[in-house]
């Protein structure tokens, strides 16, 4: 299942960074771009790309050499490399070997636990469980660091339980490669320390004082792992004062841990976040509550509660400290409500959260209701197998019944909850479903809608459409006709700036006309023929900046908005107000339709000098055809170019390159009349 889901579902917003920051590192040895994870679960996932001829790493970018990951794993991913979607889904399957592992720890813990029957509930419940087949397929480190943590739990737990020696050296070496996978994987070591004094020792023998020298040695072994990881690295921390002579293994793994925590607390108060209905500039600490509430089955909410009761009330808090010391540490540091943007990072949890669950099975009832207990637990198994089919293959955006029908889940929850940027695929399949050409779209991620086969104009969206002309002619008060593709994030959050929340107002309590899997909502906006429309002319400002009453809308109207960049250009909506020059040279040159180049005129004065500006006046008429989208994805969408030439057609002794206008707002009609500054050289000769 999670291997056929990932066929349907684009690329999720953090793929991109995880997979470029493996290739990167097994390409050159250079691990600059591991700053937000360490590379661990990235070297796995990017493990098969070894083998790929063609692949383009574009070193020669100025973002690798200033290590800004963003626009590099833009660059590398969507630009450089033409099987973009292909490599994709070629680093998802390595790590479905990290979901087996999961799988058979569960089965196995559970089963020395409680028993193979209870094992095999723990199991079923942990392989329909949507939030594990839905990060199982995902290129990043919350899967792998719930299968090494739990992992390493497993093996703390017998070696003080069971008194298994060699289980210490699995628990410091899964304790490592959590380490090495995300900077909080280090809670197992802690877990350790606090479960070797609570833990009751099984005899004489077993002391504290040699429980914590095995510790300390499982810790040397998981350093030593996370050393490895690094490639031995030796050198100074960069941190302010620290001596250059003092060197460290893995030092940038130790400066990151350092300068992750002031990562998060800076950038909490930059970017909003949302929770029941409110956007803020904070968290809540009882964000992952409302969260774990909403996105766990019903079947574990319920199963997990009743065995969490049912474990202490046998007593055995202590002795098996090692289950529930790390989930309540996760919960704990949940509830300062830093990460307020998905449950995921409380994802190594849900483990052990299924093992409890399973635990109920232990107990023995009457005689008589054996038979209802066997019979619970095949209902339990079916319910699972159920809710996990119901959702193929829209497993992120899984809400519990208790959430109610999919129209209000976006006022619940957001981001990675709901909407990771994953439903390209299934948005470029109902444009074509529904003959739709074209969408304009608000696009919640990081992956190039057009890899995926669909045709839009872009809108407002974090984090790949923030800036630009054409966004900052987005008119938010009135949408100009059309269909509008709405990632969830966006519809709540904007692009989750502040000042820029409210941008999609206008959609939030319109019930979508479709949707996109569950995280994009298809809008179809119409309005009727007698409705009166204003055509204003706005220069330099964000539209979305201004009110109704600036842009000129009284009550009933709407507004048709033109934007430019500054006066060097003139729109005549529908040609109102357009007079030809006297001096135009007409052309009347068809370009597909989009526009036509009616003429130009020369306005600074014949002949041109050396060393002077040549102003020319470019008269355009916008067609009926829209402009072919996207063109390109980033940057501005169209560009007139002017050669001045000396002689031969190749000899461009100067030129312009440029589009003062938006395209968004332009209807079939409009007369743009351009004038450019073409900058001619001071040695340029006399001539044709």
């Amino acid at each position: 299942m999670v291997l056929a889901s990932s066929l349907y579902k684009s690329a999720a917003f953090d793929e991109e960074y995880h997979l470029v920051v493996g290739v990167t590192y097994w390409r050159t040895g250079d691990y600059r771009l591991a700053t937000e994870h360490p590379p661990l679960s990235s070297l796995l996932a990017t493990l098969p790309l070894l083998t790929w001829d063609d692949l383009v790493l574009p070193l020669d970018d100025p973002s690798w050499e200033a290590a800004d990951i963003f626009p590099f794993a833009t660059k590398f991913l969507w630009d450089a490399n033409a099987r973009s979607v292909e490599m994709v889904e070629t680093a998802r399957r390595p790590l479905l070997l990290l979901g087996l592992l999961l799988l058979l720890s569960i089965y196995g813990w559970a089963w020395q636990l409680w028993g193979r029957g209870p094992a095999l509930v723990a199991l079923c419940l942990a392989a329909t469980d949507p939030n594990l087949i839905a990060h199982n397929r995902v290129i990043g480190s919350d899967l792998a660091l719930t299968a090494f943590a739990f992992f390493a739990c497993w093996q703390l737990w017998r070696a003080l339980v069971q008194g298994r020696q060699w289980a210490w050296l699995w628990f410091g070496i899964a304790t490592g490669l959590a380490m090495a996978t995300k900077f909080n994987g280090a809670l197992p070591g802690a877990v350790g320390l606090v479960a070797i004094f609570l833990t009751p020792r099984r005899d004489p023998t077993d002391t504290y004082g040699g429980r914590l020298l095995r510790l300390i040695g499982a810790g040397a072994v998981a350093l030593g792992v996370v050393w490895a990881v690094y490639r031995f690295d030796v050198g100074p921390l960069e941190i302010p004062g620290w001596p250059a002579w003092v060197v460290v293994p893995a030092p940038h793994y130790w400066w990151h841990v350092y300068d992750i925590f002031f990562v998060i607390v800076d950038l909490a108060g930059t970017l909003y976040v949302f929770l029941l209905g409110e956007a803020a500039l904070h968290g809540w600490w009882y964000y992952l509550p409302v969260a774990i509430f909403f996105k766990t089955p019903l079947p574990l909410l319920i199963l997990g509660s009743l065995g969490l009761g049912w474990f202490v009330l046998r007593g055995n808090l202590r002795r098996e400290a090692a289950l529930w010391l790390l989930p309540v540490a996760l919960l704990a540091l949940g509830l300062t409500g830093l990460k307020s943007i998905g449950v995921r990072h409380v994802l190594p949890a849900l483990p052990f959260a299924v093992v409890l669950a399973a635990g109920l099975w232990t107990w023995q009832p009457p005689a008589q209701f054996r038979r209802l207990a066997v019979q619970l637990g095949a209902l339990v198994a079916i319910w699972c197998v159920v809710e996990a089919v119901r959702f193929f293959p829209h497993q992120e955006a899984y809400f519990n019944q208790f959430a109610g029908p999919w129209t209000r889940w976006s006022t619940i929850l957001v981001d990675s909850n709901l909407d990771w940027g994953q439903d390209l695929p299934a948005l470029a399949a109902v444009m074509a479903e529904r003959g739709i050409a074209q969408v304009n779209l608000a696009y919640f991620g990081n992956a190039a809608p057009e890899k995926y086969g669909v045709r839009y104009a872009p809108l407002p969206g974090f984090r790949r459409f923030v800036d630009g002309i054409e966004l900052t002619a987005y008119n938010p008060h009135t949408p100009e006709p059309g269909w509008y593709a709405i990632s969830a994030t966006s519809l709540r959050l904007g692009t989750l700036l502040p000042g820029q929340v409210g941008l999609y107002r206008f959609f939030q309590e319109r019930t979508p006309d479709a949707r996109a899997g569950y995280s994009i909502y298809l809008y179809e906006v119409n309005y009727p023929a007698a409705m009166p429309v204003v055509r204003p002319v706005v220069e330099g400002a964000r539209v979305a900046d201004l009110s109704p009453a600036a842009l000129g809308m009284g009550p009933g109207e709407r507004s048709q908005v033109k934007w430019r960049r500054d006066g060097r250009v003139a729109i005549h909506p529908l040609g109102a107000g357009y007079t030809a020059p006297p001096d135009l040279r007409p052309l009347d040159a068809d370009l597909g339709g989009v526009f036509a180049l009616v003429g130009y005129a020369v306005t600074s004065g014949e002949p041109a000098q050396p060393g002077m500006p040549l102003v020319l006046r470019l008269v355009w008429r916008k067609g009926a055809a829209p402009m072919p989208q996207p063109a390109p994805t980033r940057g501005a969408p169209i560009s007139a170019f002017v050669h001045l030439t000396a002689g031969a057609p190749h000899e461009v002794v100067a030129l312009y390159d440029g589009w003062s206008t938006a395209l968004r707002g332009l209807e079939e009609g409009d007369i743009l009349v351009h004038d450019i500054v073409i900058n001619l050289p001071d040695d340029l000769a006399p001539g044709g």
